[in-house]
């Protein structure tokens, strides 16, 4: 059984290698920014066409701030909105996993799988066989694994793809003479990425593990819900963005050493409309760049946030501008709630992050916990017209160290179906009381204090 907690301690015994090399936060500027384009299966657009085809995703209410809101995300996304997708939203493995099967078996093309943790499970060896198939099928397969995520995956689980045809690159490999320069171990693969024939992305929380065998409505509770049944949230995503995916995939296949002719036929087919939905690719790579886009674009939203603000996040242990923003949000009149885990696979994380509640919880912030499953998504939805789901923890290492993808959907209609979710997750939890938490033992606020000193680096 695979923990994250077996490679986020692999992690930090290798940060005393990298801290000198890794770079602190840039503090990110709200000014006026040139707008990213808006890209429909003929071509981008002109600004007032953008604007309309916006309006038609927002409903039939047209508030200026909403406006304001989308246009700030698109300022700090520097990457198009594509138009024409279609939005799917899985909730859990058993939905997730089993999408992601049919759409490898009806693949005709090629298979891209680019993942942080590739396990040597039942689940694992499942998708490892699928993928041995699909290739002796005729079917370019590829999979990009973490070397850190995956350390606990034995060298002969891959090996056995690569004999079969599958073409197998490990990113960043602890071995230091195919990892020479220390620092680079900082610098890890976290994207969930599935990418069938450049027509169909998956994208979201969930790692290929037998963790997601069985669904979080089991309720598995702290003890056995540490291995099992974890909460989660992934998208299928349909049309022309799928595109922005493949060309992640295969910038980080080339940077992991693989070789690819991507103007080859097949990996990027023509845009054709599949649905009305717009969607943007919002990626950090942390290789050798302060790439902070992902944080950008949350501080926007937060800051640019009229109504309601809803987060649900596994790891949440941000700096002080973001907690910040949040607060600032909270006390002009927008309804902020953020649901994490009450359990987690990670000690050090989960007692970093209670240490930001009281601050929070003093300024307006209701945060709730998740009792009965670990939650391990990572989404958020905004005044009923942007929603984010990925792989993105609200952290600094997801923020500054790791290579990261959130799938941004603008629209109201999305949005409801994620507000849904999010208020369906609240039955399962409990909301904490400022007083109370005050009050918690004098050793929980020590354990706490002490954690959060390295959550720049958890």
């Amino acid at each position: 059984m695979r923990s994250a907690s077996v490679t986020r301690l692999t992690l930090a015994a290798c940060l005393a290698l990298s801290a000198c090399a890794t770079p602190h936060i840039r503090h990110v500027d709200d000014t006026a920014r040139a707008i990213a384009p808006l890209i429909t299966p003929l071509g981008a657009v002109s600004t007032a066409h953008a604007a309309q085809i916006v309006d038609k995703r927002l409903g039939p209410e047209d508030d200026p701030h909403v406006h304001e809101l989308i246009d700030a995300f698109r300022a700090q996304a520097a990457t198009p909105l594509i138009a024409g997708n279609r939005v799917s939203l899985l909730i859990d493995g058993p939905a997730t996993l089993g999408a992601i099967r049919k759409a490898i078996e009806g693949a005709r093309h090629s298979v891209h799988v680019e993942t942080y943790i590739f396990a040597d499970d039942e689940v694992g060896q499942e998708f490892a066989d699928l993928l041995i198939a699909r290739c002796r099928e005729g079917i370019e397969v590829r999979v990009i694994y973490d070397a850190i995520g995956s350390v606990t995956t034995p060298g002969a689980f891959f090996d056995r793809m690569r004999d079969a045809g599958v073409q197998v690159r490990e990113f960043r490999p602890l071995d230091p003479l195919r990892t020479p320069l220390p620092w680079k171990i900082n610098n890890r693969d976290h994207r969930k990425i599935v990418v069938v024939d450049g027509l169909t992305a998956f994208t979201g929380g969930l790692n290929i593990s037998s963790t997601y065998e069985s669904s979080s409505s089991t309720r598995p509770g702290p003890e056995a819900g540490r291995d099992q049944a974890w909460r989660d949230t992934h998208v299928e995503l349909d049309g022309p963005v799928a595109a922005q995916f493949q060309a992640l995939f295969l910038a980080t296949w080339t940077r992991a050493g693989g070789t690819i002719d991507a103007k080859a036929a097949g990996y990027f087919p023509p845009a054709v409309t599949v649905g009305n939905e717009l969607v943007a690719a919002v990626a950090t790579d942390a290789d050798d760049d302060n790439e902070t886009r992902i944080y950008a674009t949350y501080l926007a939203v937060i800051r640019h946030a009229t109504q309601r603000l809803w987060l649900t996040n596994a790891y949440f242990a941000p700096n002080k501008e973001f907690r910040a923003a949040l607060i600032a949000a909270a006390r002009r009149g927008v309804d902020v709630r953020l649901i994490v885990p009450s359990f987690t696979d990670s000690g050090l994380i989960l007692n970093a992050s209670r240490n930001t509640f009281e601050e929070l919880l003093a300024g307006g912030v209701r945060i709730y916990e998740q009792r009965y499953a670990l939650l391990h998504a990572k989404t958020a939805v905004i005044d009923s017209a942007l929603s984010m789901v990925g792989s993105a923890n609200l952290d600094m290492r997801s923020f500054l160290h790791n290579n990261e993808v959130n799938a941004v959907i603008i629209g109201h209609d999305f949005a409801l179906k994620l507000e849904a979710v999010f208020e369906h997750d609240l039955k399962d939890t409990r909301e904490l009381d400022l007083q109370r938490w005050r009050n918690r033992p004098f050793m929980d606020k020590v354990k706490e204090k002490a954690s959060s000193l390295f959550s720049y680096w958890l």
